[in-house]
């Protein structure tokens, strides 16, 4: 892993999707495949500038994005698959390869070619692989709750949110009775709340109660009014509600964990909330700071028109009814000790205003890594990224 720690003070979105559009020097993948979860819509997109803003704008907010399976198996035996090559799946680090009937835990690169990649195969979890199935690579690795997938004893709970129950896992500390402070773990958008699967069991071993949490548009929660994912500008109080539950089943102080929009939701609620001391620590992974300067980084990763951007833009903020200003959260003050993950090599999430986040921010512990991608840079060196959380959690 190539990190540094340091304490410092949509568009296929429209179109081009896995489908793929054919635009000259259009290139056939999806931006926003990260902050959408899935690979894109394939859609026509229209000429006119208000046609493509519409779809654009259209595909950040859109919770039933279409799931693209651009990976296809190539061979299959023993415990190795061949797959088509792609930047994520020629990334020798912990990677799932799902299908629509299977899922699959990928181990280290093993051969590589031009056009595929051979990987040992360490856990078929379910299903069957087979030459010319297709599926998709994701970095949450580990599917099921919190004892099939990681040997942890767990509670499913219900917390009552704005628009209804928000189902979570309650997991208690693996040894000892849990202390009073409780670790509120946030997914991102449109990513299952199993995203924490990955280091759930060191937050087990930190002494704490770890709630992990849903919220508005989760397949299992409930769906907002209007059908939108609103960027974490509504989803923060689903987070709230989850601080509300800890503190009435006990909790004096809580931890806020979260990876990308669940980041910029927890930064909403900094925003708009004093939690007068009761927020004790905070850990992002990949948080969307500007979601202006992340919009336009993958449009322009597709070579998309800056005017089409633009309308885009402006028509996010119309349909959520917020500014420019409220998309940048460099300027929420992190009072709290603070551990954040950026990665520079990240095509979903602009790092740079991470960055300048940390920078204003004296106690921000900043682990800047490369190569890793969005979120993952836990898949990146699955060891010293737990030892650091680990180390972090004892610090507070």
């Amino acid at each position: 892993m190539t990190a540094t720690t340091a304490t410092t003070p949509a568009a296929s979105a429209v179109a081009a999707g896995a489908a793929g559009l054919t635009v000259r020097k259009w290139p056939r993948r999806a931006a926003y495949a990260g902050v959408a979860g899935a690979a894109g819509l394939a859609v026509l997109l229209p000429t006119g500038t208000a046609g493509a803003g519409w779809f654009l704008a259209g595909q950040v907010l859109n919770v039933n994005a279409v799931r693209a399976y651009p990976v296809r198996v190539r061979a299959h035996a023993g415990n190795r698959v061949t797959l088509t090559r792609t930047p994520d799946t020629s990334r020798s680090m912990p990677l799932a390869f799902v299908w629509s009937s299977g899922h699959a835990v990928l181990g280290p690169v093993i051969a590589m070619d031009r056009t595929s990649v051979t990987r040992e195969i360490t856990t078929l979890t379910r299903g069957t692989l087979v030459s010319g199935l297709k599926g998709y690579t994701t970095g949450y690795v580990f599917e099921g709750d919190p004892l099939s997938a990681r040997g942890l004893p767990f509670e499913e709970v219900l917390v009552p949110a704005e628009l209804g129950d928000c189902p979570a896992w309650l997991v208690p500390p693996v040894s000892g009775p849990a202390d009073d402070t409780w670790i509120i773990a946030v997914h991102g958008r449109g990513a299952p709340r199993g995203e924490a699967l990955r280091i759930l069991p060191t937050l087990a071993a930190s002494g704490h109660n770890t709630l992990v949490v849903t919220y508005r548009n989760d397949p299992e929660a409930f769906p907002s009014p209007d059908a939108r994912f609103h960027l974490g500008h509504t989803e923060w109080r689903d987070v709230l509600s989850a601080i509300d539950y800890a503190r009435a089943a006990g909790a004096r102080q809580v931890v806020l964990y979260g990876w990308s929009m669940g980041g910029a939701a927890i930064l909403n609620l900094l925003r708009s909330w004093e939690h007068g001391g009761f927020v004790r620590g905070i850990v992002l992974d990949c948080p969307v700071v500007d979601w202006t300067a992340t919009l336009r980084m993958n449009a322009r990763q597709l070579n998309v028109p800056p005017l089409w951007t633009w309308t885009a833009l402006k028509l996010i903020q119309h349909r959520l009814g917020v500014r420019a200003a409220d998309l940048d959260y460099r300027d929420v003050p992190l009072d709290v000790p603070t551990l954040l993950y950026v990665d520079h090599d990240d095509r979903t999430v602009a790092p740079q205003p991470t960055v300048a986040l940390a920078a204003a921010s004296p106690s921000v512990q900043l682990v800047e890594t490369r190569e890793a991608g969005h979120c993952r840079s836990w898949n990146l060196d699955p060891a010293a990224y737990e030892s650091t959380v680990n180390s972090f959690l004892k610090s507070l």
